[in-house]
């Protein structure tokens, strides 16, 4: 059993390990963070304990079960750049959001997929208690929840089939489709068919069972190359190419000025350097055209003024 295996490796008594799959719910802490888009998102925290067995189902159990390649979120080497760059040749782009995505995914579902996989996820054969304390600690009240870190693999798991119906349907279409978490892109260069995916699209939603989805109809969008194309909080530029956004870079510009003329307060220079680090991983010309403009490494100016900070004495 996998409970016997979680005790012995990570030292857990199997009787703690069963208290803690029957109390699994009430052992979150919640708290809300502010989205960029406006609104907060609920984050459900997992006590100690509950994280660390997660973890272990994730490394040895979860992340085993198939995903499909359109899912572009939560793999390793992946990221928004490479799920934008699916779409940088296309002209039309529909973007689909899905309405409370994780706590859409519940319980049966979870069951569903891991009994299809029982005999050879991890080369283990998965008995049904097994099954029973996998879902009790991965869901919260009966789903998934924004925090714990079994929920983003198994998300992917429980939309294979869904990826799948996408996929094929686009193949035959022309149209190029991703899913990064809970945002479906579709793209192509020919007019008019994207609002025809967008239908069939909702009437296979509507005739799933498992799981059982809503579109977030207030954030469909249809975009063309006439106009502003973002995927993933990415532009695709009118030559095919990627960039953050000329908002954005305006941005960097400025606080690159004012550090370098030392007008950025302290806290914010972490800040900034993880946004430049960002900003070279999507874009790196544009980094280095304001390195060559300002005859600088700005590696080394955030090394030198965080040195700087640590040799300052404490007043």
């Amino acid at each position: 059993m996998i409970v016997q295996q979680i005790s012995t490796e990570l030292g857990l008594s199997p009787g703690y390990l069963g208290k803690l799959a029957r109390t699994a719910s009430f052992r979150y802490k919640k708290y809300s963070i502010k989205k960029r888009s406006g609104g907060e998102r609920l984050i459900h925290h997992p006590a100690r304990e509950l994280k660390l067995v997660q973890r272990w189902l994730v490394e040895n159990i979860l992340f085993h079960l198939p995903v499909h390649p359109a899912a572009t979120a939560y793999r390793r080497g992946s990221s928004i750049r490479k799920n934008a760059a699916l779409h940088a040749n296309n002209n039309y782009v529909l973007r689909v959001d899905f309405q409370d995505f994780f706590p859409s995914l519940r319980r049966s579902d979870i069951i569903a997929v891991l009994q299809r996989h029982q005999e050879t996820i991890a080369r283990l054969a998965l008995a049904d208690e097994d099954i029973s304390f996998i879902t009790a600690i991965v869901s919260r009240e009966g789903g998934l929840v924004i925090g714990a870190p079994s929920s983003p693999v198994l998300s992917n798991a429980l939309m294979f089939r869904f990826d799948e119906y996408c996929a094929r349907e686009c193949l035959t279409m022309g149209v190029a489709y991703s899913r990064y978490a809970d945002d479906l892109y579709f793209s192509t260069n020919s007019p008019n068919v994207l609002s025809e995916l967008l239908s069939k699209v909702r009437a296979h939603i509507s005739q799933e069972s498992s799981p059982r989805l809503q579109i977030n109809e207030k954030k469909t969008v249809f975009t063309s190359k006439k106009r502003r194309r973002v995927v993933t909080g990415l532009t695709l530029t009118s030559d095919r190419k990627i960039s953050i956004g000329r908002k954005r870079k305006r941005i960097l510009k400025s606080l690159v000025f004012r550090l370098l003329h030392e007008q950025i307060a302290p806290a914010q220079i972490r800040e900034l350097e993880g946004w430049v680090a960002y900003t070279r991983s999507v874009e790196p010309a544009f980094v280095a055209s304001i390195e060559r403009k300002y005859h600088v490494n700005l590696e080394n100016e955030f090394l030198k003024r965080v040195n700087r900070q640590k040799s300052r004495p404490v007043s």
